[in-house]
């Protein structure tokens, strides 16, 4: 049992990373960013003001993820590049990522489309501190908050 647990069959994972970026697209396509500039799912609004808005007074690091993906979504990726650059960034990493999944379940290979160490370590850091810390420092320095 411990062996199967470890060293799971090889389409496991490229299956999870299809499944990951179809469920995420599809949440994504659920949630409907509106004027208010919160979203809603089947009319009923998702979320409200952030715990660590509330508690702090800063924004949330986080805050503008759900819209981000909302809006990529739907091909709207400047839009959803404001609200969130590491929002965006992570839902079409997600996405290329169901990509690789599929390409690896077509061609029954588990290694075909592989990406190199350094590039996903790259990519990680860019991401942490480019495209998610940095926007968060400047919401709180500059006071550029495109949310409520």
């Amino acid at each position: 049992m411990l062996e199967r647990l470890t060293n799971p069959p090889w389409w496991v994972w490229p299956t999870f990373l299809l499944l990951l970026g179809l469920t995420s697209f599809g949440a994504a396509l659920l949630m409907e960013p509106r004027a208010d500039e919160f979203c809603y799912v089947l009319d009923h609004k998702f979320g409200d003001t952030c715990a660590f808005t509330v508690v702090s007074g800063w924004p949330c690091p986080q805050c503008g993820m759900t819209r981000a993906f909302a809006w990529g979504a739907r091909g709207h990726l400047i839009k959803a590049w404001f609200y969130n650059p590491g929002g965006i960034a992570l839902f079409l990493w997600m996405q290329a990522g169901a990509v690789v999944g599929a390409a690896r379940l077509v061609r029954r290979d588990p290694k075909s489309v592989r990406v190199p160490q350094q590039v996903l370590f790259v990519w990680t850091l860019l991401w942490l501190i480019g495209l998610y810390t940095v926007p968060w420092l400047l919401r709180i320095a500059a006071g550029l908050n495109p949310l409520p």
